[in-house]
């Protein structure tokens, strides 16, 4: 049970950084997290994407009109709460690309403030999107969390063939000269 646990939560974790749109049942679209597309969670595990897998993860649980509310709730209350924190890292983002892009020398030690800022706003990025994936996983049931575990098995398996398919990641483009 401990097991199903664990997979269950990493389903939902892992659901806010993938990729996918939710369609059917009442309105997941209004419920999604704002994608803010930067950070280590969304990159955790090789998945990558967004908040849109974690809404088709949330489809495939059936969610009853009353846990659409309180995750609907749960997630313009996130929304409010980080919207600050989102600002700030956006805000040092564009600082430091102002600074790559200007004229003039340039060091990492010139870098390293605006760095230390933008790994503490990713820090509670970060913090934020697992407490709210773990509200989340308090509104659904022990079956609604074991169909999401089955649902992300079949995607880590489909993804693994789509890998297989199309063979290993290369940063090279194919020599073309023949």
């Amino acid at each position: 049970m401990k097991k199903r646990t664990g997979l269950a939560l990493g389903s939902l974790v892992a659901g806010v950084l993938i990729a996918a749109s939710a369609s059917g049942q009442p309105s997941m679209d209004e419920m999604s997290m704002p994608s803010h597309g930067h950070g280590a969670m969304k990159h955790m595990g090789g998945m990558g994407g967004g908040d849109e897998h974690f809404m088709m993860l949330l489809r495939s649980a059936n969610l009853s009109a009353a846990q659409h509310a309180q995750v609907r709730q749960i997630l313009k209350s996130e929304r409010e709460q980080m919207k600050s924190v989102y600002a700030g890292f956006h805000a040092v983002h564009e600082q430091i690309a102002e600074k790559l892009f200007a004229p003039g020398g340039l060091t990492a030690a010139d870098l390293a403030p605006l760095e230390q800022k933008a790994v503490h706003y990713q820090q509670q990025i970060d913090r934020n999107m697992i407490e709210t994936a773990l509200a989340i996983r308090n509104v659904l049931t022990a079956e609604q969390l074991s169909r999401l575990s089955q649902v992300h098995q079949q995607l880590q398996s489909l993804h693994q063939q789509i890998r297989s398919l199309m063979g290993p990641d290369t940063d090279e483009a194919p020599d073309q000269s023949n």
